[in-house]
């Protein structure tokens, strides 16, 4: 019994075991069931989620760029600037602008029929079908972009005028993408015609042609109402390439397979045909216009001819039209030309910063090329630009942009879009504020005038006067321009990484280049591509204003009336900064002060004003500058050749210009002093050490070496002056120069008697030669008196000779060492320039 229960039971188990895999089987199904599931519901969120971030970036990134509203535009409508009238406060009409005639509308209804049909045939033939984008279209493009097929453009009408109308042409999803929105938007709000006005008026044809009308004269010499069938398609055929369909295109084609050649007119040709048979078969044309079409020769003539006279406007005015239109481009997210169209055709009311008081003295100096009476050798007349700048506010109040009379508009502004390189005008910007301000330098700091390496086998640099002078003081050497120095503050001292960065985030200049990191470019001013006479000036206005800089703006808003009410389209609010401290400021004017009244720049200096500034001059005398500043205005003028020629001439030209303008600009103007600054102090200096002044430093073989200045107190020098030392020289043993005087005597050696022994002061300061150049202070080192030696006559063989007169010492030496000062030397005090009737005379001794 039990044997059979076992038995059973065994058959039991084996009989169950085949069912064992069914049951895998199933949980398998329900697990990949429960995966495919997972995998779905995960897919329909990350989808969702997907659709919502492009839901929400389409909303805050996209749809903020697709609307282009062109309701404002009439062609009969202009724009008109205006000026603030300081007299009354109010604003007054300074000129109503007029459209430029190379450009000339032609509204929808007179445009030849064939001319929009061959359009609409060629470029989109569902054009009156679709909604401003053609989805068939676009998905056919995407598609044989995918599949490697070949490539076509799948752009509606619409499309490729929001591309022209804004300039937007990234290849990036994004660009399509809002592309597709914009058009979507711009069909919506507007009719089929003026899409289609808008974008004949509008495309490229060649040439330098956009629009219709200047192609049509251009090709035909004929109105654009007048072309014939056969014309208009020529004309929309070169629409697709103008390089190659363009009639007057010199690209020579070669058939690969064939090696037919064919030139521009041939290519126009074959395009026109295909466009014709293209409108024949939409139905634009019958089979007779057709044929006569093609039959047609076509007669194209070079003209140059356009709508009317252009009118000239003024240097002023063509660089408010430029900043405006900049503004408009960045602002509206717009193309350039479009832009342009706004200014001349959009009823605009532009608000400029110009005083046509400081503009009428501008001009009556640039109007007359006798104030500038040079010409090259190549017979280019010398020219010039000049900006003034309202140092209260920053706004350019006038400039030129040439000598002479104007005689075409919207011509290359000197004042505002040439670049040249600045010269040495660039020192108190790119070498001493920076180093000032950073507390490396000051007025006083003593810095070797001296070749700072070997560049190209020789000494360099060198300077604009001949010769080194050694060891001298910044003020001296902002005064006389020294090279050296220059190169030696911004090298030793500043850096150019520093620099650089001081001129660009501080001074906000926008042609520097990384290029231009170095120490000929920022201490010598051999930029790569230069800088602009409104650059200068807004930089160096920031001296007079204490420290603070004014962006520089030539128009404060631009608005437009919409449905009876005034629209501010652009806000140009004035935009300060402080980019130095006023300590600083106050420093780089005593010293360009000093420029003025006895160095570089006295050319530029009248009586009345208190004037500071600085000159420049590039290598090969290519260039001239003058950057000076009153306490009402800051002015930058610039002369040279517009092609490079060297300026031979007597003085600087752009100090003797500075000074015409800005004497009859400040003519009736009160006397006022340059910003006070707290934590600026008077010292007593040596200028050979840059330490506070002993009796040593008086005592200098060439003469004093004393002198005072103004420092910032926090770097005020608090020792006294270590290398004026005294030394014993020898009356014995003289030395002579060529013509046999004495200019000096041996260092006394230790036989040498009491009796021929005489104390002099020395600089002990040792000089790295550098490419064979000799400083001019040479002979008052201590180190020359060692190279010289010591007395030769007295050995431990020498008998004194009997006593007789004293040995006189050397001229203008004290016979005592002044190694310690006898009376306390001047400590550093809070004493500040006191305000005269007249410009700021340089401290007591200075040069």
């Amino acid at each position: 019994m039990a044997e059979e229960m076992n038995r059973r039971r065994s058959e039991g188990r084996r009989s169950s075991e085949p069912e064992r895999p069914r049951k895998k089987r199933r949980r398998r199904k329900g697990t990949v069931r429960t995966v495919i599931v997972t995998l779905l519901l995960i897919a329909i969120v990350t989808s969702a989620l997907l659709a919502c971030f492009a839901a929400v970036y389409i909303k805050s990134v996209i749809m903020p760029e697709a609307s282009l509203d062109l309701s404002w535009f009439n062609p009969d409508l202009s724009s008109t600037m205006y000026y603030l009238d300081s007299a009354t406060g109010e604003y007054q009409e300074l000129r109503t602008l007029h459209g430029a005639e190379d450009r000339v509308w032609v509204r929808f209804e007179d445009i030849p029929e064939d001319l929009r049909d061959a359009a609409v045939a060629i470029e989109d033939k569902r054009f009156y079908k679709h909604g401003g984008v053609d989805w068939l279209r676009t998905l056919k493009s995407v598609f044989t972009m995918f599949t490697g097929g070949k490539q076509q453009g799948g752009s509606t009408i619409t499309q490729q005028l929001i591309k022209n109308l804004t300039e937007y042409d990234e290849v990036t999803v994004k660009r399509k993408v809002t592309e597709i929105f914009r058009a979507l938007e711009f069909d919506k709000n507007h009719s089929k015609d003026t899409t289609l006005e808008w974008y004949l008026n509008y495309i490229y044809l060649g040439s330098g042609c956009r629009g219709v009308y200047t192609a049509s004269l251009k090709y035909f010499g004929k109105e654009v109402s007048e072309l014939s069938l056969a014309e208009c398609a020529s004309l929309i055929g070169i629409t697709n390439n103008p390089t190659l369909y363009s009639p007057y295109s010199e690209v020579v084609t070669t058939n690969p397979d064939t090696g037919e050649k064919k030139t521009g007119v041939e290519r126009n040709k074959s395009r026109q045909e295909l466009i014709l048979k293209t409108m024949l078969e939409e139905g634009y044309i019958e089979q007779e216009e057709y044929d006569a079409a093609v039959a047609q020769e076509l007669v194209f003539h070079d003209s140059n001819g356009s709508g009317g006279q252009a009118e000239t406007y003024t240097w002023y005015e063509e660089a408010v039209i430029q900043d405006v239109r900049e503004d408009l481009i960045e602002q509206l997210h717009i193309s350039r030309d479009l832009a342009t169209q706004m200014i001349f055709h959009g009823g605009l009311s532009i608000y400029t910063c110009l005083d046509p008081n400081v503009q009428a003295k501008v001009d009556a100096v640039y109007q007359d090329t006798s104030n500038l009476p040079y010409k090259s050798a190549g017979g280019q007349q010398m020219q010039s630009a000049i900006t003034v700048i309202d140092n209260e506010t920053g706004n350019v109040v006038a400039l030129s942009g040439g000598m002479g009379e104007k005689k075409e508009s919207l011509s290359w502004n000197r004042a505002t879009t040439t670049t040249r390189q600045p010269g040495s005008s660039i020192k108190p910007l790119a070498v001493y504020a920076p180093g000032i301000e950073m507390g490396l330098i000051t007025t006083g700091t003593a810095v070797d005038d001296y070749p700072y390496q070997i560049l190209g086998g020789s000494a360099w640099p060198v300077n604009s006067y001949s010769g080194y002078r050694g060891l001298i003081s910044v003020y001296e050497a902002v005064q006389d321009s020294s090279n050296t120095t220059a190169v030696r503050v911004l090298g030793d001292y500043v850096t150019p990484e520093k620099s650089y960065d001081f001129m660009l985030n501080k001074f906000h200049f926008t042609t520097l280049v990384p290029d231009d990191i170095g120490l000929a470019q920022l201490a010598l001013g051999g930029l790569t591509d230069g800088v602009t006479t409104l650059e200068m000036a807004a930089a160096y206005s920031a001296f007079p204003n204490g420290g603070v800089y004014h962006a520089p703006r030539t128009y404060t808003k631009v608005t437009q009336t919409v449905d009876g009410q005034e629209k501010v389209l652009l806000e140009n609010n004035p935009e300060s900064e402080v980019v130095m401290k006023d300590t600083t400021a106050y420093c780089i004017n005593y010293m360009l002060q000093g420029v003025v009244s006895g160095g570089t720049g006295t050319g530029a200096n009248f009586s009345g004003m208190t004037i500071a500034g600085k000159t420049g001059t590039t290598n090969r005398n290519f260039d001239r500058w003058f950057v000076g500043y009153t306490p009402y205005y800051t002015a930058a003028v610039w002369t040279g050749y517009d092609r490079n020629e060297k300026m031979r001439t007597s003085g600087n030209p752009a100090a003797a210009l500075w000074r015409n303008v800005m004497s009859q600009v400040h003519s009736g103007l009160q006397n006022k002093r340059f910003p006070s600054a707290n934590g600026i102090v008077s010292i007593t200096y040596c200028k050979d050490s840059g330490m506070l002044a002993t009796e040593a430093c008086q005592a200098d073989p060439r003469g004093s070496r004393v002198s005072s200045g103004y420092v910032v107190r926090e770097n005020a020098p608090t020792e006294y002056c270590t290398l004026h030392t005294t030394v014993e020289l020898c009356t014995a043993d003289p030395v002579l120069d060529d013509a046999g005087n004495v200019v000096s005597y041996h260092l006394a050696g230790e036989y040498c008697p009491a009796d021929t022994r005489t104390s002099a002061v020395r600089v002990d300061y040792t000089r790295e030669p550098v490419g064979g150049a000799v400083a001019k202070d040479q002979s008052a080192l201590k180190s020359s008196l060692e190279e010289t030696g010591y007395c030769r006559v007295h050995d431990e063989h020498y008998l004194p000779p009997e006593p007789t007169d004293p040995i006189p010492t050397e001229t203008g030496t004290p016979t005592l060492p002044p190694t310690e000062p006898v009376t306390d030397p001047p400590q550093p005090t809070d004493v500040l320039p006191e305000p005269t009737d007249g410009p700021e005379p340089p401290p007591p001794d200075q040069p």
